[in-house]
């Protein structure tokens, strides 16, 4: 079993105290409710000065509303509607960022990890714009074409049979010019192909001069997406890709899917993995 890699150290900006108190705040009036100042003062221990004035600031933007019956505050619906607009997809790429970083400091080509969701492979994190080994610099919220990039067929080996009829209907409906293009008896020999080996390839599948490797992302028994290493047709084949940065690649997927372990996602988050993974 790979060993679990340190993450490298990430660079220390000072902290805005203000920001952590008035953080402070907001996460003792969800535990307490309705609270005073004074309350508030002694669960935190900010000067109950600096608390009025933090709580001031808050009602102002509509974060936290103060009952003039009893001069109590609590949390509005704003902050509800904050939480709500975070999607499972989005926690995902916030544990996959750093781990990305780390094997770009690795191998130097760079990394996508995306979804699929709303009928599209979508990318959610990329280095591409920190590689010295890229041409793309904006890869975030672009898609993939589903059948024929590493990043689709490495994410389709990992599902089950009915998730895979389910994916592959919508992203026909999405207008996914691969579903149309590829048909169904080279999708099933790639996919088997790509479990056989372990890691999916393309060439050119994306852009003419550029092939990648892949392998999928897993939680559980759900398939939350796939993440990449890209490089150039020139530069390398898939194979010889493979046998120079695989061991790499199954690595960060190992960490990612130890850290996913401790996250409390949904249920019903990504996709259903087939059973002999």
């Amino acid at each position: 079993m790979p060993k679990k890699l340190e993450k490298p150290k990430k660079q220390v900006y000072p902290r805005v105290r203000a920001l952590e108190r008035g953080l402070e705040l907001i996460n003792a009036l969800s535990e307490l409710g309705w609270a005073t100042p004074t309350e508030l003062a002694q669960h935190t221990g900010i000067h109950r000065a600096t608390v009025y004035r933090l709580l001031d600031t808050l009602v102002q933007n509509n974060y936290i509303h103060l009952r003039p019956s009893d001069s109590r505050y609590f949390l509005t619906k704003r902050i509800s509607h904050v939480a709500d607009s975070i999607r499972d997809d989005d926690w995902v790429a916030q544990i996959v960022s750093p781990h990305l970083g780390h094997l770009l400091y690795q191998i130097q080509w760079p990394s996508d990890f995306a979804t699929f969701t709303a009928g599209h492979l979508t990318i959610k994190e990329s280095t591409h714009r920190f590689s010295p080994m890229s041409i793309n610099r904006r890869m975030v919220g672009k898609s993939r074409p589903l059948l024929s990039s590493a990043l689709g067929l490495a994410f389709l080996s990992a599902v089950s049979d009915e998730s895979r009829e389910k994916i592959l209907s919508l992203a026909k409906l999405a207008g996914d010019a691969s579903v149309h293009m590829e048909g169904k008896e080279n999708l099933i020999k790639a996919i088997q192909v790509a479990r056989v080996r372990g890691y999916s390839e393309s060439s050119g599948g994306t852009q003419h001069n550029i092939s990648a490797i892949a392998k999928p992302i897993c939680w559980h028994n759900r398939v939350v997406g796939a993440i990449n290493i890209m490089f150039f047709r020139q530069a390398l084949t898939p194979t010889k890709a493979a046998e120079l940065y695989l061991k790499q690649l199954e690595q960060c997927v190992y960490n990612i899917e130890q850290e996913l372990k401790s996250i409390p996602l949904d249920s019903s988050t990504g996709w259903v993995k087939r059973r002999d993974l």
